[in-house]
């Protein structure tokens, strides 16, 4: 009987793994923790703020127009050097602090998709301080990566340098 039991419990739980799908673990292109003497509400108050986005930008983005089509919002950027993009935005979770956006165009040649997310939270060790963690995720041909995470990383570099000048 015991044996009959055995046999039958390895069964079920075989066939409940089967059902199972593995959970995909999602590794980010890019990580990038920024920290700032400031409260997270009022990082995140800028960050929110999606126009904004120049005035943090340390000098990068000439303009920024934030459009709204079928309750989906795109922002329209315009670098210093000139370059154009257009992002989707995601996500802005006032709740968790938390902002999302995909480029939609352009996208470099190999590349199907990117997103950059910013986390806003209060640093574990310190009172005073604030960690901005930053993402990029990229999906598509993993040589044309780098060109586009350098990129980006370095346009989240700006972000950092100019939340520090406008705030701390």
């Amino acid at each position: 009987m015991k044996r009959i039991f055995t046999l039958l419990l390895i069964c079920c739980s075989t066939a409940a793994m089967a059902q199972m799908q593995a959970a995909k673990k999602i590794i980010p292109d890019y990580t990038h923790d920024t920290f700032i003497k400031s409260s997270p509400v009022k990082i995140w108050r800028v960050i929110r703020d999606l126009p904004q986005v120049k005035e943090y930008a340390n000098g990068t983005i000439k303009d920024v127009q934030i459009t709204t089509v079928n309750e989906t919002r795109y922002r329209d950027i315009t670098f210093t050097d000139n370059r154009k993009r257009k992002d989707i935005i995601d996500q802005v979770h006032e709740s968790y602090k938390f902002f999302v956006f995909s480029i939609v165009s352009p996208l470099p040649a190999g590349i199907t998709h990117a997103t950059v997310t910013a986390l806003v939270e209060s640093s574990p060790d310190k009172e005073d301080t604030t960690v901005v963690r930053w993402s990029i995720m990229l999906e598509g041909d993993k040589n044309a990566r780098k060109p586009l995470v350098d990129s980006l990383s370095a346009e989240i570099a700006s972000y950092e340098t100019g939340l520090k000048k406008m705030l701390e």
